[in-house]
């Protein structure tokens, strides 16, 4: 969720680093809007750089720490599906 000045919005974050996000779903901003989310029980700030037909780029008020930023993406890869990098391999017993 994020908090928009027309209010809460549900919305995807596709892309994210320390500095900024590239976001899905977000409705009817503009560029310089202020919005907000709640990442790690920590109340995060940003502003609308840019809007298109279906995404946002927002840029963080402070940058986010890089425990953030590992959040964000944990989050966009399992609703995706994806599973964090694993080992191309499985352990075998060696005799």
């Amino acid at each position: 969720m994020i908090q928009t000045p027309i209010g809460p919005q549900k919305a995807q974050v596709m892309d994210v680093n320390n500095v900024g996000a590239r976001i899905k779903g977000l409705r009817g901003l503009k560029r310089g809007d202020k919005v907000g989310m709640k990442v790690l029980n920590v109340n995060i700030e940003a502003v609308v750089q840019w809007t298109g037909t279906n995404f946002s780029g927002i840029t963080f008020r402070p940058q986010i720490n890089d425990d953030q930023v590992d959040t964000l993406r944990f989050r966009r890869d399992a609703r995706a599906g994806r599973r964090p990098s694993t080992v191309g391999f499985g352990f075998a017993e060696m005799r």
